[in-house]
């Protein structure tokens, strides 16, 4: 008889254990999941700010005042701290019309994108390829 209770108490522990680690790793699969998701959902936007400074906003001859209003939107949801203030800023500049600088928000999310995708950090401003008239025309910025 004590070996029957014995037996029903070792399974019913053993179930127990079994159940709760199902729970947990479920639990921390989900949680692991949704952090994946943020960071792929925030890598995405950044990365798309970042191309739309560096490659059409930059040069300023035809910009669309939406793209960057979406741009300043897109970094004060997914950005830094310090893109935030560096977006806010260039906001207020070309809200007063003055003249606004881009490198420090660009080099900003170059350097948070390139930490996020496990890529070694880059000094100094982007430097441009431009085709202008047939010729090649590099800026630096």
């Amino acid at each position: 008889m004590e070996s029957a209770a014995a037996d029903i108490i070792k399974f019913s522990i053993g179930t127990f254990l079994v159940i709760g680690g199902w729970a947990a790793a479920h639990y921390f699969t989900n949680r692991r999941d949704r952090i994946a998701k943020r960071r792929d959902i925030s890598l995405d936007h950044l990365i798309k700010a970042y191309r739309v400074l560096a490659e059409e906003i930059s040069h300023r001859e035809n910009v669309e005042n939406r793209q960057l209003e979406s741009i300043i939107t897109d970094i004060q949801l997914f950005g830094s701290e310090e893109q935030i203030m560096l977006a806010h800023q260039l906001a207020k500049d070309a809200a007063q019309n003055r003249h606004f600088e881009l490198d420090p928000l660009i080099n900003s999310l170059r350097k948070d994108l390139r930490k996020k995708l496990g890529l070694s950090d880059i000094k100094g401003n982007v430097i441009w390829l431009r085709f202008q008239n047939s010729s090649i025309n590099t800026q630096k910025k």
